[in-house]
């Protein structure tokens, strides 16, 4: 059975900026381990899911958007390296492998199937906490790096960082310069929750400051610009008590994920 947790808000606020509401799964056989890691991970504000097998851990990959996998070789049905070899045919996700003292040349075999990076096993739960912060944010930085050079796309939206415009479906469209900036921060990290505060700090300048108070005025007129219905907005979403996201779009045209 597959578990999900979540943070509470407090925790989950006071986390440094870019590493707010993350979805973190959990793949080990161990109960009582999965257990002790699924705690502290929601409380630093983690959104946590737990499998307990090979089998589990990819249909959770299939069907949620996740921030990073944490993975025990060693798993029932389908070990470790079988499910990394199928994360890596269709997603570059963070991936940190879980291995035994004595499994050291597993680490090199997991190093060469795509893992980003792994904790042998037992861990202090800060050197867990360390290793995960600082994996996202390289995977953030070269998300950034990649959506800087090229087009983003999110449903029916493209944005393009060089030549400055946005256009809905081939339609193009008439954004201010502010807009285009919180556009761009939410679409480069689609599902991921930024505060008020996030935002501004982002788009504003040396020369111009934008009060965190008027990002709502900015989001409600971007939104008359960019849904089809503005008072039921499918692609910029409220996170109640936090902020904003650009929806993840789903596998069905035209529709998105909601949480």
């Amino acid at each position: 059975m597959v578990r999900a947790l979540s943070g509470g808000r407090a925790a989950c606020l006071e986390r440094e900026p870019g590493l707010l509401e993350e979805t973190v799964l959990l793949v080990d056989d161990d109960a009582a381990l999965l257990e002790v890691m699924s705690i502290v991970l929601s409380s630093e504000g983690y959104r946590v899911l737990m499998a307990a097998d090979g089998a589990e851990a990819l249909r959770e990959v299939g069907r949620e958007s996740l921030d990073l996998v944490i993975l025990d070789i060693m798993l029932p049905k389908i070990s470790g390296f079988e499910v990394l070899k199928k994360i890596r045919e269709k997603s570059d996700v963070p991936v940190v492998m879980l291995t035994a003292k004595s499994q050291s040349v597993d680490k090199v075999v997991g190093l060469e199937l795509g893992a980003d990076d792994y904790i042998t096993k037992p861990f202090d739960t800060k050197e867990l906490l360390a290793r995960i912060r600082a994996i996202l944010r390289r995977f953030d930085r070269r998300q950034e790096g990649r959506s800087r050079a090229g087009t983003l796309r999110v449903g029916p939206l493209e944005l393009d960082p060089n030549g400055y415009t946005v256009t809905r479906g081939g339609e193009l469209l008439d954004l201010t310069p502010t807009e285009f900036k919180i556009l761009a921060l939410l679409m480069r990290r689609p599902g991921r929750a930024f505060t008020r505060t996030q935002i501004s700090e982002s788009v504003s300048t040396s020369s111009h400051y934008l009060e965190s108070r008027y990002i709502d005025v900015h989001i409600s007129r971007l939104r008359a610009k960019v849904e089809r219905n503005p008072r039921a907005p499918e692609i910029i979403q409220t996170v109640p008590s936090v902020g904003y996201r650009v929806a993840r779009p789903v596998a069905s045209a035209g529709s998105f994920r909601s949480a």
